[in-house]
């Protein structure tokens, strides 16, 4: 279907499903306007002053923040760029070797609207998009990776990227509040912390999350230390050891006594910290009670207790037995197991009191050739729409790389930049390998895909979300979620709070959820948070715009989807977040009025939401809806163009 089509059938419908009373809204809108021209003219040869601009409904309350970013080095620009060369040579070998060719290049304006997508989580705005459009200096397309990787946005997308890998949440359950584990990963990645550093501080962290974040890795699994055990492996080395749990793996080698044997160096976790809450339920109920009944009060009291009873602790004498049902010959029931790594030697003696610590020098390092592997091949799935090795998470000796060269000195890159994962993403985007034209069309599953280009693939839902907001709310990148940090300090207890100071917190706790939600109504909209989706509670509830278009319940790991619905169609077509891009103050609201001529208009229309002028023919079919339409028309064309594959689509 050409675009002119498209662009008829998207109006057409978009009016069909719903846009009839918007339409009457913008009509009476449209009088109004006439009104006010007719006010504003009386004005003007009467009186020197000017009216106050129309009331938006958008919020614009929400306090700005500048997120600090720790950016790329200028000084490794080249040895980038020769690291960026070599994989090149080593993918058009592969294709080369095949009979195949690589894609051409792709144009400025596919590149421009991919680079800030992937780099930044959004489309970029009109300004960006002309300012880049307009550059023709060689060296544009690394100007722009570099300044979008300094960019508050890359530490956003990273982390919707990595919380869904990650399975972060705000709470597990009502007794198990993780959120400073969220932020934790989210202020790594905006001070670029190591992979490797943040993988050990999640293997060893112990206390509460609040005191120590990274423990929040451990308590995503309560109680479930082999589930977490094996959580770790999928993650971190791209290895599905669960079958093992309970028999020998039916699909690997990897057998019951290996599983318990590496589940032996985490034996030692108990779920609670080191320090004791000294407050018995019975001195609450007197301190509370009423006619000798339990207050509302009491309960919640006795809900902050749980609360602090959460944490990580070792316990030098625990160990781990083997099932009682225990079957193989290789060890017996009950039998305590004794801690060994998987492959290769574990990297320094084992004792009781170090076995978490032996335990995540042995994964997060260069030495173990899985670690590197695993994430070399994750953010090369991220950039390029399929990863070299296919399931990320599913690696076996005899998995083999679809070019296997490629992958190797991925991984050895990935390990010379000590785990440094924004100047590794630096080198895969700076290759022409990343840079060429999208490859469209079904792939043959009989056939390796070597790279021709990036593979045209479907937005997230997060940024789909958030290339909204940028079409909305001006600045986006600076209205941050409000910090935990009053909510941390009322709910954290001590040895040494009483029962009367813990119920001075109650009272405390419900001031604190007060100003919360005075500041979260800053941010509303139709009762929707106009924030990024990395500020946004985590995760969402099931209808959700960010549920609707694919975002998990971050219950399993990395088992969000790009799938298209039909709820996302109604969505997209008559939702309050397509609504709010047409109000008044929003930003594509704001430049497309201010355009002088309905041509104009129509250009800067095609700029802020597919990142390109608009055809001949395109322009033809858009004026010819928004004059016959009237006011409604300049909706309907925004409409159609946001349901249009293109739109949609990363090319």
């Amino acid at each position: 279907m050409n675009c002119q089509c498209k662009l008829l059938t998207a109006a057409v419908v978009a009016v069909a499903i719903g846009m009839i009373d918007v339409r009457v809204d913008q009509s009476a809108a449209a009088q109004n306007s006439q009104s006010r021209g007719k006010t504003k003219a009386s004005m003007k040869r009467g009186a020197k002053t000017k009216p106050a601009p129309p009331k938006s409904n958008l919020p614009t309350g929400a306090e700005k923040t500048k997120v600090e970013i720790a950016p790329v080095k200028a000084e490794l620009r080249e040895s980038a760029l020769r690291a960026a060369a070599k994989i090149d040579a080593l993918a058009e070998a592969g294709l080369k070797k095949a009979g195949q060719k690589p894609n051409e290049l792709s144009s400025s304006e596919h590149f421009v609207r991919r680079a800030y997508l992937d780099i930044t989580g959004t489309i970029p705005t009109s300004k960006q998009t002309e300012i880049f459009l307009a550059n023709k200096s060689e060296t544009n397309r690394l100007v722009l990776i570099d300044s979008l990787l300094n960019r508050p946005g890359y530490a956003s997308q990273m982390y919707d990227w990595m919380a869904d890998i990650l399975r972060l949440v705000d709470r597990s359950d009502n007794n198990n509040y993780l959120r400073p584990y969220s932020d934790w990963v989210k202020e790594c990645l905006q001070d670029n912390e190591s992979w490797d550093s943040m993988v050990h501080d999640m293997l060893t962290a112990e206390g509460r999350v609040w005191d120590e974040p990274a423990a929040g890795f451990v308590l995503r699994d309560p109680n479930m230390p082999l589930d977490n055990l094996n959580n770790a492996v999928r993650i971190f080395l791209g290895t599905r050891i669960g079958c093992a749990q309970c028999h020998d793996h039916p699909f690997d080698k990897w057998t019951q006594k290996e599983f318990y044997s590496l589940a032996a160096f985490t034996a030692g976790i108990e779920y609670r910290p080191t320090n004791r809450i000294n407050i018995a339920p019975k001195d609450i109920d007197k301190a509370s009670s009423k006619d000798g009944k339990e207050s509302n009060e009491a309960r919640q009291a006795k809900q902050l207790m749980r609360l602090n009873r959460n944490g990580v602790s070792s316990n030098d004498k625990k160990q781990l037995k083997f099932p009682h049902d225990y079957q193989y010959s290789n060890a017996k029931p009950e039998q305590f197991a004794v801690p060994a790594v998987l492959w290769g030697t574990a990297p320094s003696k084992i004792s009781n009191s170090d076995r978490r610590k032996v335990f995540a020098d042995w994964v997060a390092t260069g030495d173990n050739l899985r670690f590197s592997l695993t994430m070399a091949n994750r953010l090369w799935q991220k950039a390029m729409g399929i990863g070299l090795i296919e399931p990320a998470d599913d690696m076996k000796d005899e998995t083999k790389a679809t070019n296997p060269e490629l992958m190797e000195f991925l991984a050895k890159e990935l390990v010379r930049l000590k785990f440094d994962l924004k100047e590794f993403q630096r080198i895969i985007y700076y290759s022409k390998t990343y840079q060429r034209a999208a490859t469209y069309g079904e792939l043959d599953p009989e056939k390796p895909y070597l790279f021709p280009g990036p593979l045209l693939r479907r937005m997230t839902a997060e940024q789909v979300w958030d290339s909204l907001l940028t079409l909305t709310m001006p600045n986006p990148e600076l209205v941050v979620r409000p910090d935990d940090d009053e909510y941390v300090e009322t709910v954290s207890l001590n040895e040494k709070t009483t029962a009367a100071e813990l119920l001075k917190k109650v009272d405390r706790l419900a001031e604190v959820r007060k100003e919360e939600g005075k500041e979260k109504n800053k941010r509303l909209y139709k009762g929707q948070e106009l924030v990024r989706a990395s500020e946004l509670p985590q995760p969402l509830p099931e209808g959700h715009f960010l549920r609707q278009f694919g975002q998990s319940d971050r219950q399993s790991i990395a088992d969000s989807h790009t799938d298209g619905t039909v709820p996302q169609l109604l969505t997209m077509f008559n939702g309050p977040v397509t609504h709010m891009m047409l109000e008044q103050g929003s930003v594509i609201y704001n430049e497309v009025m201010a355009e002088k001529s309905v041509e104009s208009q129509i250009n800067k229309i095609f700029i802020l939401v597919l990142n390109r002028h608009p055809t001949a023919s395109e322009r033809t079919v858009a004026q010819k809806e928004m004059k016959s339409a009237g006011p409604a028309g300049y909706g309907n064309v925004i409409w159609a163009l946001l349901n249009t594959r293109e739109f949609l689509f990363v090319q």
